[in-house]
């Protein structure tokens, strides 16, 4: 149930116009400070302290680059009837050591730019959505680590890793859809996602009640490559290509589909667009079942994909051009918990 809370600075708004403006808050020790404008990420993230919160309305901001743990909240990374999208611009860095208490956490953002991960332990990103995220490259010996990054209800265009001597490891997917996979990580868990397959080193890793789609010419099937798949459904690209039809080998104990054709698995989506319905047909959804019962793909599990945040965000905010008689600068904040 969707509850709104009308914060009002200034009685006195009705004579005045307002104009949207960005916003950010920074919770320190439950201490608030506010920041105003484009550039408002980047003063809040350069006053905050390791266990800070910090909360942007919707609106598009100036990237900073991240070094420290805290935490990020947007207003959504999907424009909705009730509300914009909090936009972050701009390429930016993450390096934040970080430990199981204290670490980067990314929710409700957009991400225009590439991110790339840097010398980071347990990063967390929820509900987002990233055009490109990855690791930096280096060269064998320098190759920065990455360790146990997680992510829940995202969608990615792109997500490249280069791993060296196991410095990318741990990456942990759920309900979330990789539309580019450029993978050579280690240890990984993809559990009701939707995952394009590449050919790439990546071992060590766990497919489960996932929907992964290829197109047979220049991929390799995922269950070549040191794979563990459970209740997986792989669709073909090409519907009109039989080639990949015996691709797979029987695996004990597994149970896995292969399927011909975009058109055939999904309502709407693909391969290729950057829509963010990701739907199977309805017959799809109650033939291919997880492990759990439920459907595959990320519209199943525990965690089924929500674009909406459950933090109490700033959906709004209005700030007059002018003071009024009284000196005073009229705000307008509206804050919601759905």
């Amino acid at each position: 149930m969707k509850k709104n809370i009308l914060l009002s600075v200034m009685l006195m708004l009705s004579a005045v116009t307002f104009a949207q403006q960005q916003l950010a808050t920074l919770n320190h020790n439950n201490d608030i400070t506010v920041y105003y404008g484009a550039d408002a990420l980047i003063s809040a993230h350069s006053a905050a302290e390791t266990g800070d919160i910090i909360t942007l309305s919707s609106g598009v901001f100036n990237a900073t680059n991240i070094t420290k743990a805290v935490t990020i909240r947007g207003a959504g990374a999907w424009a909705d009837a009730s509300g914009g999208n909090t936009v972050i611009r701009n390429s930016f860095t993450i390096s934040v050591g970080g430990d199981a208490e204290h670490h980067i956490t990314l929710e409700g953002i957009f991400a225009l730019g590439s991110i790339t991960c840097s010398n980071t332990n347990n990063p967390q990103f929820i509900k987002c959505y990233f055009q490109g995220i990855g690791n930096a490259g280096g060269s064998v010996y320098s190759s920065p680590y990455v360790y146990n990054a997680s992510f829940v209800n995202c969608i990615l265009e792109h997500w490249t890793v280069y791993n060296y001597y196991g410095r990318i490891s741990g990456t942990q997917f759920y309900n979330s859809v990789v539309m580019d996979c450029n993978d050579y990580g280690m240890s990984e868990s993809y559990i009701n996602c939707v995952l394009k397959q590449n050919p790439n080193n990546a071992s060590s890793r766990l497919f489960q009640n996932c929907v992964l789609y290829w197109d047979y010419a220049d991929s390799v099937a995922p269950a070549n490559n040191s794979t563990t798949s459970f209740n997986c459904l792989y669709v073909q690209m090409n519907a009109s290509d039989s080639s990949a039809d015996d691709l797979f080998s029987p695996i004990v104990g597994h149970t896995l589909w292969t399927v011909r054709g975009m058109s055939n698995v999904f309502q709407s989506f693909n391969g290729s667009t950057e829509g963010d319905d990701f739907r199977l047909l309805d017959n799809v959804a109650t033939t291919y079942l997880g492990t759990d019962g439920t459907q595959v793909g990320i519209y199943g599990g525990t965690m089924p994909f929500d674009p909406h945040v459950t933090s109490p965000l700033i959906r709004r905010i209005t700030v007059a051009p002018r003071s009024n008689a009284n000196g005073q600068l009229p705000v307008d904040i509206e804050v919601t918990n759905e």
